[in-house]
């Protein structure tokens, strides 16, 4: 991963030119620029702008992919994702037929008149329901 590879060449607490993480890294000139930007914006560097640009990690910083996983893995234990259901439909609104086959992450159908529905009634915790 080219952004891991310019990460890797940052050392903690020392300042680097962008040249020379374009030459540890092997990047080109144009993902390295688009690398530091993003580094900079999401706060992983300090950077001085003056007389040359210069770039290090932030003291304490731990690296974009760690960050991301545990994001990913906050997201995943989100109460969001997975709301409480207040109620799970048992029988078609049309028919009454019980047998329903799921189509969608939300939606079954009957398995006899073939009517699209909702399966569920979940939580939805923007509006304190």
């Amino acid at each position: 991963m080219t952004l891991q590879a310019v990460w890797q060449a940052l050392r903690d607490g020392d300042w680097a030119s962008k040249q020379s993480l374009r030459e540890a890294s092997g990047v080109d000139d144009n993902t390295i620029n688009r690398i530091i930007s993003f580094l900079d914006r999401w706060d992983f560097l300090d950077v001085q702008r003056s007389p040359e640009l210069l770039i290090r990690r932030k003291p304490g910083a731990i690296s974009p992919e760690e960050t991301f996983a545990l994001l990913t893995e906050m997201v995943a234990a989100s109460p969001l994702s997975k709301r409480p259901k207040l109620a799970e439909r048992v029988a078609c609104r049309i028919c009454n037929g019980r047998e329903l086959s799921f189509v969608g992450g939300n939606e079954v159908e009957c398995d006899h008149c073939h009517e699209k529905q909702w399966y569920a009634i979940e939580m939805d915790y923007s509006s304190g329901i």
